[in-house]
């Protein structure tokens, strides 16, 4: 729990310090976004090979790497002089995206019955509820004492996590995980995810016809057909690609890469909007501590929605909770709209958002686990993982482009560009609640052939 918790704080710290970042390092606002954007590119491309390194004997090693490559991040960020060298930080702080991933595989292997299925809701909305625990202390870190304060106190926990995983995780693992790794679906895939997130996050400044965004973009699609061709031929693919016939499984991904573009992108508008004078018709005039309270009810709304999404999934079904998150969390991005500088209504946005989001990614994980067998926990998981931190990174892509098309004449945020910005927040969240009607109703998943029983057995320690 402690590796997951860290794992969002640090991956969501970047997204109330943006303006920070841009006032400290003196760029724009698109680079300034890159602060946010690198760090969920770099978790996109590398979680399914984390995620399954953590179906598999390599886990605890591969955790504590992981922790230990967040730490040095952290560090290198808090000791960045330049923006590039904070940016390079950044992007170590990245690979955090998995631990959720991982944490699940973990989970799932060591306890059993309906305590598997609470503590797996409970470590998928993590992200959020790490995110409202630090958004409050970060913000007033940042806003009293500086940038790099914030992040040597995010180097200093990750530092400390890092030395808890290394000597509490087990050092068990079920018999029959010793396939090997697919290195060349690992290596394909994440050039793939490089190439489309980068072509995304750079087509404002480069321009969407220009020959390096149309390059990328072709490199993106060719290398993602030859990647669909390598998994479905061998014999241990990184990703099993058979599992998206499931409708649920389906569904269930689509949702997740959907409802990303909000849980990761509306937070950085509820900041710009939050510290934003008066004087620009749209801002409420905030300190940036102050942003940081009003950041305070995503962890218990998140929580709170994740609980009552999982009561209505028993009663109605999981489509209904499911369609409930997106409903309500389509609700925040368009209570920006009005906010006008009114802080009831930016709180009021906060608490919507969080609770769709905590409903969806409450939900989704009762969907993947049904349906897969213990062994493809990790990369199942990390595949919905993976596809949330695309929406996020597309999302907070379009989200500097949008604005940055719309700034100022100080190359400030304009209304107009907060309002599109907010709106293809909303318009994702809407969508997720389409792909939700896809998931099969109670009656028809009893009707479908279980995933066949796996017999406990012996875990003997992993030299």
């Amino acid at each position: 729990m402690s590796a997951a918790l860290v794992s969002a704080a640090v991956v969501t710290l970047g997204a109330p310090l943006v303006p920070r970042v841009q006032q400290t390092f003196g760029v724009g606002t698109e680079a300034s976004q890159w602060s946010y954007t690198i760090t969920l590119l770099v978790g996109a491309t590398l979680t399914p090979l984390l995620g399954r390194l953590a179906d598999g004997r390599r886990r605890r090693p591969a955790m504590v790497v992981v922790c230990a490559l967040v730490t040095l991040g952290c560090a290198v960020s808090a000791a960045g002089t330049h923006f590039g060298v904070f940016l390079a930080g950044r992007a170590l702080q990245g690979v955090a995206v998995a631990l959720v991933a991982m944490t699940i595989a973990c989970a799932r292997d060591l306890y059993s019955g309906p305590a598997t299925a609470r503590l797996v809701a409970l470590l998928s909305i993590t992200t959020a509820l790490g995110a409202g625990a630090a958004y409050p202390l970060t913000t007033f870190v940042a806003d009293h004492f500086g940038l790099r304060a914030a992040y040597g106190g995010a180097t200093v926990l990750a530092l400390l996590v890092t030395l808890a995983v290394a000597a509490g995780l087990p050092r068990t693992v079920p018999v029959g995980r010793d396939a090997p790794l697919d290195v060349p679906g690992a290596v394909v895939l994440i050039a793939a995810t490089a190439c489309a997130l980068l072509a995304v996050s750079q087509g404002n400044s480069w321009g969407w016809s220009s020959a390096g965004v149309l390059v990328l973009g072709a490199a993106a699609l060719g290398l993602s057909l030859w990647w669909i061709r390598l998994e479905l031929r061998a014999p241990h693919p990184l990703v099993q690609l058979r599992l998206f016939a499931r409708r649920d499984v389906l569904a269930a991904h689509l949702t997740g890469l959907l409802m990303g573009v909000s849980l990761y992108n509306t937070p950085v508008l509820i900041t710009r909007i939050g510290l934003a004078s008066r004087d620009t018709r749209y801002g409420v005039g905030l300190s940036l501590s102050a942003i940081g309270v009003v950041m305070v009810p995503i962890a218990l709304c998140n929580y709170l929605s994740s609980r009552t999404a999982t009561a209505l999934a028993r009663v109605r079904g999981r489509r209904v909770a499911l369609a409930s998150g997106g409903v309500v969390g389509a609700l925040g991005p368009l209570m920006l709209i009005e906010v006008d500088g009114h802080l009831a209504l930016l709180v009021a946005a906060v608490v919507l958002t969080s609770w769709g989001a905590g409903a969806t990614f409450g939900t989704l994980p009762g969907l993947i686990v049904d349906s897969v067998e213990p062994g493809e926990t990790g990369s199942a998981t990390s595949v919905n993982i993976l596809l949330r931190a695309v929406g996020g990174a597309v999302g907070s892509a379009v989200t500097a482009a949008l604005i940055g098309a719309a700034h100022g004449p100080a190359g400030e945020a304009t209304t107009t560009g907060l309002t599109w910005a907010a709106l293809a927040c909303a318009a994702t969240c809407a969508a997720s609640v389409v792909v939700s009607c896809c998931v099969p109703s109670r009656r028809a998943r009893r009707s479908e052939p279980r995933p066949a029983a796996v017999e406990p057995v012996p875990l003997p320690r992993a030299d």
